[in-house]
């Protein structure tokens, strides 16, 4: 192995635990919070997949970080490799899912934007599991290394996946933007703020991120190509509860009474409460027996 090769392997290894150490790091100073707005609410789609995206990177990352120092000689790694790819694409999945739903919510119960959506969505999360199921292999020299090597494997396989993640964070913010500039251009509602500001800051990370994982993979030599493994399901993690939570922040904040008592995690739940208007107005959902 040549020196650039092992600087490469040994940087994968070194940020992939500082990730790891940033995640531990953001749970406990998140915690309160966690307990304050989401523990004792109801289970459903919102909780389950903020549950999800929370606490599967934590195995995701130790997994990883296992995967780095592990020698395996003749041992089949294959069943572990797979068991972190399905981690990783679970937690992934799981915080689009609340990013889906604060689109919802933000177009006020439109369920063409939710079906379009997810339609969406399920046709890159099918395309990006064939390319990790199914590897392509285009016969480049160098391109492939051993199952079993803390190293990127199959360039095109490999990037296409975050790639794909890339095109749907586009379209998140495209859409985002357009719910923005059409129905609440002239709102100064808290709430309203919260869910764009917070949505867009959180979907351009998660781009940036995916173009620096597309970028490394298919350009830097396969040393380099677990560099940002971890960091990416990280990055899903911490910015997907901080949404939530900085949207309950907000909610307090807001000027509409109706909100008080309701949670950022019912809120989501509910997005039939924050109706959006033509003309960039916002008004407050009415209980069922107003």
């Amino acid at each position: 192995m040549s020196a650039r090769d092992n600087f490469g392997l040994q940087l994968a290894k070194y940020t992939n635990v500082a990730a790891s150490a940033i995640l531990i790091y953001d749970y406990f100073i998140t915690l309160h919070s966690e307990v304050q707005w989401t523990w004792g609410q109801k289970w459903g789609v919102i909780r389950t997949a903020f549950t999800i995206s929370r606490y599967t990177p934590f195995a995701g990352a130790l997994m990883t970080s296992y995967s780095a120092i592990k020698i395996w000689g003749t041992q089949d790694c294959i069943p572990f490799n797979d068991a972190v790819n399905g981690i990783h694409f679970l937690g992934i999945i799981a915080s689009e899912v609340l990013l889906i739903a604060k689109v919802y919510a933000f177009s006020g119960n439109n369920k063409a934007y939710l079906i379009v959506l997810l339609s969406f969505g399920l046709a890159i999360l099918v395309t990006s599991v064939i390319l990790s199921a199914a590897p392509i292999n285009l016969g480049v020299p160098g391109s492939v290394t051993p199952p079993c090597a803390f190293e990127g494997s199959l360039r095109l396989s490999s990037a296409l996946p975050y790639g794909l993640l890339m095109f749907f964070e586009i379209g998140l913010i495209s859409t985002t933007a357009f719910l923005r500039y059409r129905h609440y251009l002239v709102s100064h509602s808290a709430l309203v703020k919260s869910i764009y500001r917070d949505g867009l800051l959180y979907m351009f990370c998660i781009t940036v991120i995916s173009t620096l994982n597309v970028i490394v993979i298919a350009v830097l030599p396969l040393s380099y190509g677990e560099i940002l493994n971890t960091p990416q399901i990280v990055a899903h993690s911490v910015l997907a509860s901080r949404t939530l939570i900085n949207l309950q922040v907000s909610k307090e904040q807001q000027l509409f009474p109706t909100y008080r008592s309701t949670t950022s995690m019912e809120l989501l739940s509910n997005p039939h409460e924050f109706q959006a208007r033509p003309g960039g107005s916002v008004v407050a959902g009415q209980t069922d027996g107003a």
